[in-house]
C-alpha cells in the first residue's frame, strides 16, 4: 500500500518544466506525464530505428505500451480519426515489433496508442487517448 502511495505521488508530483518548449515537445510532455500518472514508466523517448520513430514507449508490471503523440493548437478541438493514415500504422506496428525483437526469449504484452494533446490558449489542455492498434 505504502509503494502504490508513493508510486501516485511520484505521478502527481512530475514537474513541469519552466523553460518555453516547442508545441510537439511539449504535446510529449504532457503525454508522459498522463501516463506517469497512471503508473506506467518511460522506457524510451523518441526510440529510432531506420527512418521510423516511436515517440514514447511507456511500461508497467503487465504491459509495455507503445504511443504516437499528436500535438494540435487551435480554438476547436481536432478530429482523432484524421491523424494517422493506414501506411502510418503499418510502420508503427513494425517498429514496435523491431522493438521487442530486442528481448526475444521474453513473451510481453503490449498495445499501441495514439495520444492526441490538444493544446488550448487557456493552459487548459486536453489528453485524448485512445488504444489504437491491437496486436
Amino acid at each position: 500500500m505504502i509503494f502504490q502511495l508513493v508510486e501516485r505521488l511520484r505521478g502527481m508530483l512530475m514537474p513541469t518544466p519552466f523553460w518555453p518548449i516547442s508545441p510537439w515537445k511539449r504535446g510529449e510532455y504532457l503525454a508522459r506525464r498522463w501516463y506517469h500518472r497512471r503508473g506506467y514508466h518511460l522506457l524510451a523517448k523518441n526510440w529510432r530505428h531506420g527512418r521510423g520513430e516511436i515517440d514514447l514507449i511507456m511500461a508497467n508490471p503487465r504491459e509495455v505500451v507503445f504511443v504516437e503523440v499528436k500535438a494540435r493548437s487551435g480554438t476547436t478541438e481536432p478530429a482523432l480519426h484524421t491523424t494517422l493514415s493506414p501506411d502510418q500504422k503499418k510502420r508503427l506496428t513494425r517498429l514496435a515489433q523491431r522493438y521487442l525483437n530486442q528481448w526475444p526469449e521474453q513473451r510481453i504484452p503490449w498495445r499501441f496508442d495514439l495520444v492526441l494533446v490538444w493544446l488550448r490558449r487557456d493552459r487548459r489542455h486536453r489528453i485524448i487517448c485512445t488504444r489504437m492498434l491491437k496486436p
